[in-house]
Protein backbone atom coordinates (compact mmCIF):
# COMPACT_ATOMS: atom_id res chain seq x y z
CA UNK A 1 0.00 0.00 0.00
CA UNK A 2 2.25 2.41 0.84
CA UNK A 3 4.22 1.88 -2.53
CA UNK A 4 0.85 2.96 -4.36
CA UNK A 5 0.35 6.03 -2.44
CA UNK A 6 2.79 8.08 -4.78
CA UNK A 7 0.79 7.51 -7.20
CA UNK A 8 -2.81 7.72 -5.68
CA UNK A 9 -1.50 11.19 -4.50
CA UNK A 10 -0.43 12.13 -7.89
CA UNK A 11 -3.69 10.89 -9.48
CA UNK A 12 -5.65 12.83 -6.78
CA UNK A 13 -3.92 16.35 -8.05
CA UNK A 14 -4.17 15.16 -11.41
CA UNK A 15 -7.83 14.03 -11.82
CA UNK A 16 -9.47 17.61 -11.36
CA UNK A 17 -7.44 18.69 -14.54
CA UNK A 18 -8.76 15.70 -16.65
CA UNK A 19 -12.35 16.45 -15.60
CA UNK A 20 -12.35 19.77 -17.55
CA UNK A 21 -13.91 20.08 -20.03
CA UNK A 22 -12.88 22.77 -22.67
CA UNK A 23 -15.13 25.17 -23.68
CA UNK A 24 -16.77 24.60 -20.25
CA UNK A 25 -14.79 26.56 -18.48
CA UNK A 26 -11.61 28.25 -18.10
CA UNK A 27 -10.76 31.33 -19.81
CA UNK A 28 -14.30 33.49 -21.06
CA UNK A 29 -13.03 33.40 -25.17
CA UNK A 30 -12.72 29.56 -25.08
CA UNK A 31 -16.94 29.20 -24.27
CA UNK A 32 -17.37 31.77 -27.66
CA UNK A 33 -15.12 30.95 -29.50
CA UNK A 34 -16.22 28.16 -32.64
CA UNK A 35 -18.54 28.04 -35.54
CA UNK A 36 -22.55 29.37 -34.51
CA UNK A 37 -25.38 29.04 -37.07
CA UNK A 38 -28.74 30.88 -36.72
CA UNK A 39 -30.85 33.42 -37.46
CA UNK A 40 -31.31 37.12 -36.17
CA UNK A 41 -34.56 39.58 -36.99
CA UNK A 42 -33.76 43.35 -38.89
CA UNK A 43 -35.50 45.37 -40.92
CA UNK A 44 -35.21 42.69 -44.04
CA UNK A 45 -36.94 40.71 -42.10
CA UNK A 46 -35.98 36.58 -40.57
CA UNK A 47 -32.08 36.30 -42.12
CA UNK A 48 -29.96 33.05 -41.44
CA UNK A 49 -26.49 33.99 -39.99
CA UNK A 50 -23.32 32.40 -39.25
CA UNK A 51 -20.85 33.66 -37.20
CA UNK A 52 -17.00 32.27 -36.83
CA UNK A 53 -15.07 33.13 -33.56
CA UNK A 54 -11.13 31.97 -33.50
CA UNK A 55 -9.37 32.59 -30.61
CA UNK A 56 -6.22 35.11 -30.81
CA UNK A 57 -3.31 35.36 -28.33
CA UNK A 58 -4.67 38.40 -26.30
CA UNK A 59 -7.44 36.24 -25.38
CA UNK A 60 -9.62 38.37 -27.91
CA UNK A 61 -11.63 36.85 -30.68
CA UNK A 62 -11.81 37.30 -34.29
CA UNK A 63 -14.16 36.27 -37.41
CA UNK A 64 -16.30 36.17 -39.34
CA UNK A 65 -19.89 37.19 -39.70
CA UNK A 66 -21.87 35.79 -42.73
CA UNK A 67 -25.55 36.03 -43.30
CA UNK A 68 -27.88 34.67 -45.85
CA UNK A 69 -31.79 34.36 -46.75
CA UNK A 70 -34.10 31.38 -45.28
CA UNK A 71 -36.18 29.80 -47.53
CA UNK A 72 -38.82 31.59 -45.40
CA UNK A 73 -37.42 35.32 -46.43
CA UNK A 74 -35.86 34.64 -49.93
CA UNK A 75 -35.58 38.58 -50.58
CA UNK A 76 -32.74 39.16 -47.64
CA UNK A 77 -29.53 39.45 -49.23
CA UNK A 78 -26.04 37.65 -48.78
CA UNK A 79 -23.00 39.26 -47.32
CA UNK A 80 -20.17 38.97 -44.94
CA UNK A 81 -17.98 41.46 -42.74
CA UNK A 82 -14.81 40.65 -40.34
CA UNK A 83 -15.84 40.58 -36.66
CA UNK A 84 -14.11 41.13 -33.26
CA UNK A 85 -15.14 40.64 -29.49
CA UNK A 86 -13.59 40.35 -26.23
CA UNK A 87 -15.54 37.79 -23.62
CA UNK A 88 -16.02 39.40 -20.06
CA UNK A 89 -17.48 36.39 -17.98
CA UNK A 90 -20.63 35.60 -19.34
CA UNK A 91 -21.24 37.69 -22.19
CA UNK A 92 -19.34 39.64 -25.14
CA UNK A 93 -20.31 42.29 -27.75
CA UNK A 94 -19.72 41.13 -31.36
CA UNK A 95 -17.88 44.52 -32.52
CA UNK A 96 -18.64 44.70 -36.65
CA UNK A 97 -15.21 45.18 -38.59
CA UNK A 98 -14.76 45.80 -42.42
CA UNK A 99 -17.28 44.37 -45.28
CA UNK A 100 -16.03 41.88 -47.10
CA UNK A 101 -18.89 41.09 -48.73
CA UNK A 102 -21.38 43.73 -49.17
CA UNK A 103 -25.05 44.13 -50.49
CA UNK A 104 -26.92 47.27 -51.64
CA UNK A 105 -28.40 49.46 -48.81
CA UNK A 106 -27.01 46.94 -46.20
CA UNK A 107 -25.34 48.49 -43.08
CA UNK A 108 -22.93 45.90 -40.66
CA UNK A 109 -24.35 45.30 -36.80
CA UNK A 110 -23.39 44.22 -33.43
CA UNK A 111 -24.69 41.69 -31.05
CA UNK A 112 -24.86 41.72 -27.65
CA UNK A 113 -24.43 37.88 -26.75
CA UNK A 114 -24.41 35.21 -23.99
CA UNK A 115 -24.84 31.90 -23.88
CA UNK A 116 -27.69 29.97 -22.30
CA UNK A 117 -27.69 26.56 -19.94
CA UNK A 118 -27.91 24.84 -23.14
CA UNK A 119 -25.60 26.31 -25.09
CA UNK A 120 -27.50 28.37 -27.37
CA UNK A 121 -25.76 31.74 -27.94
CA UNK A 122 -28.60 34.22 -28.08
CA UNK A 123 -28.81 38.35 -27.11
CA UNK A 124 -29.78 41.73 -28.81
CA UNK A 125 -28.86 42.54 -32.36
CA UNK A 126 -27.42 46.40 -32.40
CA UNK A 127 -28.92 47.74 -35.79
CA UNK A 128 -31.66 49.71 -37.30
CA UNK A 129 -34.99 47.86 -36.88
CA UNK A 130 -33.41 44.92 -35.22
CA UNK A 131 -34.03 43.17 -32.93
CA UNK A 132 -33.23 39.24 -31.62
CA UNK A 133 -30.92 36.53 -32.68
CA UNK A 134 -30.25 32.93 -31.40
CA UNK A 135 -27.67 30.51 -32.95
CA UNK A 136 -25.99 26.35 -32.37
CA UNK A 137 -22.41 25.63 -32.07
CA UNK A 138 -22.29 23.65 -35.33
CA UNK A 139 -19.60 21.56 -36.84
CA UNK A 140 -17.25 24.43 -38.88
CA UNK A 141 -18.41 24.31 -42.72
CA UNK A 142 -17.13 26.34 -45.15
CA UNK A 143 -18.12 29.99 -45.64
CA UNK A 144 -18.75 31.36 -49.52
CA UNK A 145 -14.89 32.35 -50.53
CA UNK A 146 -15.62 36.02 -50.21
CA UNK A 147 -16.14 35.74 -46.55
CA UNK A 148 -13.65 32.65 -45.45
CA UNK A 149 -10.62 34.04 -46.81
CA UNK A 150 -9.84 35.92 -43.27
CA UNK A 151 -10.41 33.32 -41.32
CA UNK A 152 -7.72 31.98 -39.17
CA UNK A 153 -6.42 31.43 -35.54
CA UNK A 154 -3.40 33.25 -34.84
Amino acid sequence: MRAAAPFLLLLALALPAWAQVPGASGAPESRFAGDWSGTYVCAQGSTGMSLRLRPQADGRLSGVFHFYPLASNPQAAEGCYEVSAEPDGDAMTVVAGAWLLRPPNYVTVDLDAEIDEDGTLFGQVDGPGCTLFAARRVVPRSLPAACGATISAR
